[in-house]
């Protein structure tokens, strides 16, 4: 069994899925589990739309079709990043960026295979199951919080059970696309998707060693 050790330092974002499908009641475990995750005061406030088969394909095509049409883009839910990225997080970002497309063999002055990549995003990767979770639109960033814990539990207990994931700011994005497609009413915000699969071993841009900050970057230990 993988520990909760292994699970996160296992865990990457896989942006090539095997075509094959995971079990209902796998996903279903993996929900009911990650339905343990802290939230504040144990409100929930998370709606959670999994889809898979022909529902799953419909919402890619129709999705992928507005984007690619010229269409005017949606609104964003909230913005990825902020306005002016300061050091040293614009060049983590940089680095992430960089490292991905080196692994996909796709060169900086290549804008087309470049924005064809991005696109793949709303795709889901091409991942068996695709997940959009949302919130009330009347909540605030105390519960922002409390669906990223929920989002961590589902990709570690995916990792768990030898599934792959990649998690999506992406499809916040487009929000009032993803709620036409899902019938989601405009009081729930979208907050962020997951793609879920098996992941292809073969392929580089799979196991990709990310750097990540030394701890003296970012923590402080006091009292000590």
């Amino acid at each position: 069994m993988t520990t909760v050790s292994e699970a996160i330092q296992a865990r990457t974002s896989v942006r090539v899925f095997e075509d094959k499908q995971v079990p209902k009641d796998v996903i279903e475990e993996i929900l009911g589990l990650a339905g343990n995750s802290a939230s504040n005061s144990n409100i929930e406030a998370r709606k959670v739309y999994v889809l898979s088969g022909e529902p799953l394909q419909t919402m890619v095509t129709e999705i992928t079709t507005g984007l690619y049409s010229g269409e005017d883009p949606d609104p964003p839910e909230y913005p990825a990043y902020p306005p002016k990225l300061q050091e040293p997080y614009r060049s983590r970002r940089y680095a992430c960026g960089e490292v991905m497309y080196a692994a996909l063999e796709i060169p900086r002055e290549d804008k087309t295979s470049r924005i064809q990549q991005v696109m793949k995003n709303y795709t889901f990767f091409g991942a068996p199951v695709g997940i959009i979770i949302s919130m009330p639109a009347n909540m605030l960033e105390g519960q922002v919080i409390d669906i990223g814990i929920y989002l961590q539990s589902l990709m570690l207990l995916a990792n768990e059970r030898g599934l792959a994931t990649c998690a999506q700011a992406s499809w916040a994005q487009c929000p009032n696309r993803v709620r036409s497609c899902l019938g989601i009413a405009d009081d729930e915000r979208i907050m962020v998707g997951l793609a879920l699969g098996y992941a292809d071993d073969d392929i580089a841009v799979n196991t990709l060693n990310h750097p990540r900050a030394e701890l003296t970057d970012y923590v402080s230990l006091r009292g000590f």
